[in-house]
């Protein structure tokens, strides 16, 4: 001890060159420990992604650094010299490690996230952002050799001038949070953001842009702070929550092909099965009357090929086990007659919410439809093509 007192300048570089060289080895030993802890702990991918987002582990460096800097009395000719660069280097450490700290938290999030997508990753560089900074604010301190609060009070005045240099990632914070606070945005959704060419699943939300991967594998970049903006279209609530997709078509009816069941319609219509029922009280009500378009009252009861193909319609649509019936509606809705014909509107939903999934479910009831309107004696209205 009294060696150590006499020569402090001796017994500092000795203490400091012994850690800078059991560092590496410390090094080698932390990453082998933590390799076998997650080989042991295969079942889990938490500590796996923790491990490799702190690799090659360099925080070890920490420790000859911060003997450097809390021994620089030791060197009283040297000691601002020796804190200096030792604080300095103590500083790009700790930066590292806190932002490998935060990225491994960014990617436990993202799998515990799984399918569902998360919106809190603009959070996480906003973090980051923070941790730079605060360390330019200590490496500052450290340079001017004064204290950490005194250098941040005097950094009032330039708050304004910072503000309105960084405004754009001011608004990108704030709609960072937003985003993520109300859940309005997750990596994962199917968004369509018109004026920025998107449409397609968001990859990635950082703190600057979101990026979507486009139907046609093409990419788009979105400023963070333009997402809420401009007019977006999210899926995602179709997807997730509803867990249902919407078929809204309209097929416009030639009015001509429009009339009253006689008795060789309704004959005919017997056979099916959904409206059976109802052609059989039609048929009754006809009587032996075979021109019910001459008796006004008699003409109040026999009803027309077009409602009873909508009856049909509907009813068809409902014993459909890949529409969702129950929890979401079915209507089959006719419009007031226009120069195109007798416009008819068809609502369902379809379990399925994926493209090729629904587009084939839609493709069949209207491949049925189109089928089934010859039966009825009603035509489509087609728009005479010029050559």
């Amino acid at each position: 001890m009294s060696f150590l007192q006499e020569n402090p300048e001796v017994s500092y570089i000795a203490i400091v060159l012994a850690s800078l060289v059991a560092a590496p080895f410390l090094q080698r030993l932390i990453g082998t420990i933590l390799l076998r802890f997650t080989i042991r702990r295969a079942e889990t991918v938490v500590d796996d992604l923790v491990v490799d987002a702190l690799r090659p582990y360099r925080f070890v460096y920490a420790i000859p650094a911060t003997l450097a800097y809390f021994l620089a009395d030791w060197l009283s000719a040297y000691g601002y010299e020796v804190r200096l660069f030792s604080g300095l280097a103590l500083v790009v450490i700790a930066t590292e490690t806190g932002i490998k700290v935060l990225s491994a938290a960014a990617a436990v999030i993202r799998h515990r996230a799984g399918e569902k997508g998360v919106s809190s990753t603009g959070f996480i560089d906003l973090l980051k952002i923070l941790v730079v900074l605060f360390a330019i604010a200590v490496a500052a301190a450290i340079t001017i050799d004064t204290d950490l609060l005194t250098l941040l009070g005097g950094l009032g005045a330039a708050t304004a001038v910072a503000g309105f240099i960084f405004k754009d990632t001011l608004h990108s914070i704030f709609a960072s949070m937003k985003i993520a606070s109300w859940g309005l945005i997750r990596e994962g959704d199917w968004i369509y953001v018109p004026s920025f060419n998107a449409d397609g699943p968001v990859e990635h939300i950082g703190l600057y842009d979101i990026k979507v991967r486009n139907w046609d594998l093409t990419t788009s970049l979105i400023p963070t702070h333009r997402i809420l903006e401009v007019a977006n279209t999210n899926f995602a609530s179709m997807q997730r929550d509803a867990r249902a997709r919407r078929i809204q078509e309209t097929f416009l009816f030639d009015v001509t092909s429009v009339r009253l069941c006689d008795r060789e319609l309704l004959d005919r219509l017997k056979a099916v099965t959904l409206i059976e029922d109802l052609v059989a009280a039609k048929i009754e009500a006809l009587g032996d009357n075979d021109n019910p378009g001459y008796d006004p009252e008699l003409a109040t009861e026999v009803a027309t090929n077009f409602e009873l193909f909508t009856v049909y319609l509907d009813r068809y649509l409902r014993t459909r086990k890949d529409l969702n019936t129950k929890q979401r509606f079915v209507l089959i809705r006719t419009l007031a007659p226009t120069a195109h014909g007798i416009p008819l509107d068809i609502f369902a939903f379809v379990r399925k919410t994926d493209l090729i999934g629904f587009s084939n479910v839609q493709t069949s009831i209207f491949n049925h439809m189109l089928a089934m309107i010859g039966l009825f004696d009603l035509r489509l209205h087609q728009t005479a093509m010029e050559h």
